[in-house]
């Protein structure tokens, strides 16, 4: 079966010459990445929950970036979003990075449109539909 939400995902790593890479350092429970699109780069701690990164499926980790950029624009507030993810809301290295993710979010907007992670956060949840072929690439 063919999912649209992948091939989009492709898309947007040829269209924009998207790169991922980490060295897969952890702080608390978020993964460290390096996003590279059209020679911009940002690093940002993603959540990886089912442990699903891999550099091999670029697509997948691009989902997951997504994704965590979609969690942060939804929340509320820093509080919130510390919740969300388990995190010590009274850490003021997670606060500057809070801060922080307007800015970077904003610049890969302006690169690659409104943040959208494809795959609908159900799919992701239940690992079915698009993600579970996702994670078979």
């Amino acid at each position: 079966m063919s999912y649209p939400e992948i091939s989009e995902l492709l898309e947007l790593i040829r269209k924009y010459n998207i790169r991922i890479q980490s060295n897969l350092h952890y702080k608390d429970s978020l993964l460290l990445v390096e996003l590279n699109i059209n020679n911009n780069e940002f690093e940002l701690y993603i959540e990886d929950e089912f442990n699903d990164f891999t550099l091999e499926n670029q697509p997948l980790c691009l989902f997951l970036i997504l994704n965590s950029l979609e969690e942060y624009q939804e929340s509320d507030d820093f509080l919130q979003w510390c919740n969300q993810l388990g995190l010590n809301a009274s850490s003021t290295s997670w606060l500057e990075y809070y801060k922080s993710l307007d800015k970077i979010t904003k610049k890969i907007e302006t690169i690659i449109g409104p943040i959208d992670a494809k795959i609908n956060p159900l799919d992701y949840q239940l690992r079915a539909g698009a993600f579970q072929e996702l994670v078979k690439k």
